[in-house]
């Protein structure tokens, strides 16, 4: 069941960051003072697509990624996301 609900419990988010649990109900409060989503009043689970999105705001690097079409010319590039 878990893989097909939209929710997870916080054992749940606390894996999805690479986290043990412990460590993640230590710093919750810091997770969620940097926009990390808070449990929904409801169900009192976490929406997985908020966990998601969280995750992908804080990523350094774009999936456009340019590789050099020639190592030896590296001013010419491909850009993938064109193709």
């Amino acid at each position: 069941m878990d893989q097909i609900s939209l929710n997870g419990s916080v054992k749940w988010a606390a894996a999805r960051i690479g986290w043990s649990l412990n460590k993640f109900r230590q710093k919750r409060d810091i997770l969620e003072n940097d926009g990390f989503p808070k449990t929904d009043r409801i169900t009192n689970l976490y929406v997985k697509a908020d966990v998601d999105a969280w995750i992908n705001r804080r990523r350094q690097l774009s999936d456009d990624i340019a590789i050099s079409a020639d190592i030896r010319n590296p001013e010419k590039e491909v850009n993938l996301s064109a193709l």
